[in-house]
């Protein structure tokens, strides 16, 4: 098990403080967020490439805080690989032998790995003459050849294409299982961070907003920054008009309309921010029965209809404000198979789910 105490560092202007969390053996940390908040930091202190301001970092029941790189039995691949230039696929892979041969894996279970990465015919090729994604895969098993149970991982799959990635995932976590590996890893993927993660912490300006299994941070964020990580929001402001037990009512003036939400121990008068993720939002045709009964809904017209491979976005405009562009309502439908047809111009009704929304004090 890896275990975070406390954590706190520095490179320049820029400090990441408070960082505590744990990845158990046979379990995938994720360290989500955006660009410059910390994430590549976190891993290379906890490698033994930065120095440590505070706080603790143990391997199993070694504190390791102090020691030194090489003595840590952490593999790590950071973002630019790291790969020997004057070694060939095959000496890369089998680097550690020569220096940890009662901590590597054997032969046999590298030769397992090679197979599973699909490595074996380009075991004798330059690392000059590989592509991204095969450089990437290299690493990755050169990583597991180590023996180290502990790997750290930054953004291992972005260079390849998403049939490649989607093959990786279920490898590396089959070998995860199998090897009682505690992989910490950083990616920018919503899918793969949803495909591999156990447990996930949210990284903003160097301090953890949420830590939390994955299905806690994707379907119970704990602030507006979180929403804007770990998925595709609409955000309305508003204000609470009206308590009701565990209810309150929120008037969206520039939506024109009024809201039943959850109530977070909200007050008349508070001002608040709800947020929805586009793809919880119901589309419905204005002249559908099904609109019957309905409450938190909105009159709109379609002002736009995009398609990609796995879904279909409808974007918004409310009746009212049809111009104005923060009052647009983008929906993904993914549901592809039994998606109605849409037009532009056509006027339909938006759904929000109560037990879909999120409100904030603004």
């Amino acid at each position: 098990m890896l275990r975070i105490n406390d954590l706190g560092m520095s490179a320049g202007n820029f400090s990441v403080n408070d960082i505590s969390f744990s990845v158990p053996d046979g379990c995938c940390h994720v360290l989500l967020g955006g660009t410059g908040n910390g994430k590549t930091l976190i891993l290379e202190t906890i490698a033994g490439l930065r120095p440590i301001a505070s706080g603790e970092i143990w391997n199993d029941e070694h504190n390791i805080t102090k020691e030194s790189p090489e003595n840590r039995f952490i593999s790590y691949v950071p973002q630019d690989l790291a790969l020997f230039p004057h070694l060939n696929v095959e000496k890369n892979i089998f680097y550690s032998q020569r220096f940890k041969k009662n901590q590597s894996r054997t032969s046999k279970e590298i030769t397992e790995i090679i197979e599973c990465m699909q490595l074996e015919s380009l075991l004798h090729r330059s690392i000059h003459n590989l592509s991204g994604g095969e450089q990437q895969r290299v690493a990755l098993v050169r990583a597991f050849a180590s023996g180290n149970k502990v790997l750290l991982l930054d953004e291992p799959f972005s260079a390849l294409h998403y049939t490649m990635k989607r093959t990786l995932w279920s490898l590396l976590s089959d070998m995860q299982k199998k090897y009682n590996l505690s992989i910490l890893m950083v990616t920018h993927d919503l899918d793969e961070a949803y495909y591999l993660a156990d447990d996930i912490s949210v990284l903003y300006q160097g301090r953890i907003l949420q830590t939390g299994t994955k299905a806690d941070i994707f379907y119970n964020p704990n602030s507006i920054e979180v929403t804007k990580i770990t998925g595709h929001y609409n955000y309305f402001s508003g204000k609470v008009s009206n308590v009701k037990n565990n209810d309150c009512l929120v008037n969206f003036t520039m939506l024109g309309t009024d809201f039943w939400v959850k109530n977070i121990g909200l007050n008349p008068g508070n001002e608040v921010i709800l947020a929805i993720r586009t793809s919880d939002i119901n589309i419905i045709p204005s002249s559908s029965d099904r609109l019957s009964n309905r409450s938190n809904t909105i009159s709109c017209k379609i002002k736009n209809v995009y398609e990609t491979s796995h879904y279909q976005q409808i974007v918004l405009a409310n009746d009212k404000l049809a111009d104005n562009n923060r009052n647009e309502i983008v929906i993904d439908i993914y549901d592809k198979n039994n998606v109605r047809k849409f037009e532009i111009n056509q006027e339909v009704t938006a759904s929000f789910p109560e037990d879909a929304i999120f409100v904030f004090k603004a």
